[in-house]
């Protein structure tokens, strides 16, 4: 149980996950918090506290090679990112969401640590920025790294589940073990009888 709403939200298809994320915030902000109907007790949208994002989640095998090939091993200092826009409306809210998510990933994640970077930048969370706190977890550091060329699988068809490595896999779950701790500590969640 928690002490408020949980609501995912899954967009697909590169691009299209970006045009999904804008559609979502136009056509959707404008109804949180509305009861409906009214004497019900039920509210479809409810009201935004925050928006995680997660993309692009288990390759961290560091930058290209002097010939362009990216090394077939993950890199020792792989870690989950987590980005916050320092320009956004909500920058201090969105740097705390980043911080908690931070400590949640050193109590509760098995294997990687998070680092909190400031630069979100290009991905779908940016269509929330404006509206509520918001982060990105991700593989690698959104402008510096993922435009650099440090995954083959950005805006490719090779992002296939045959792609990836054990560790690659053990990265995402640490970034799934990463999100949950930091959500259920956000919403007060409690095991209920």
């Amino acid at each position: 149980q928690t002490e408020c709403s949980v609501r995912f939200v899954l967009w697909n298809n590169e691009e299209s996950g970006l045009n999904g994320s804008h559609a979502y915030v136009k056509q959707r902000l404008a109804l949180q918090g509305i009861e409906d109907p009214p004497g019900s007790g039920k509210y479809p949208e409810p009201t935004w506290l925050g928006m995680i994002q997660h993309d692009m989640m288990l390759f961290d095998h560091g930058m290209p090679r002097e010939d362009g090939t990216l090394s077939p091993q993950q890199r020792a200092e792989a870690d989950v990112n987590i980005e916050f826009q320092m320009d956004s409306k909500y920058a201090t809210q969105s740097q705390a969401l980043a911080w908690a998510f931070q400590v949640a990933n050193e109590r509760y994640a098995t294997d990687y640590p998070a680092t909190v970077g400031s630069h979100m930048t290009n991905t779908d969370s940016v269509s929330f920025m404006g509206e509520v706190a918001s982060i990105s977890l991700r593989e690698n550091e959104r402008g510096t790294q993922v435009g650099n060329g440090w995954s083959p699988h950005w805006h490719q068809a090779s992002d296939l589940f045959a792609t990836y490595s054990d560790k690659d896999f053990l990265l995402g779950l640490n970034a799934a073990q990463t999100t949950l701790a930091g959500i259920a500590s956000l919403a007060s969640a409690q095991l209920v009888d």
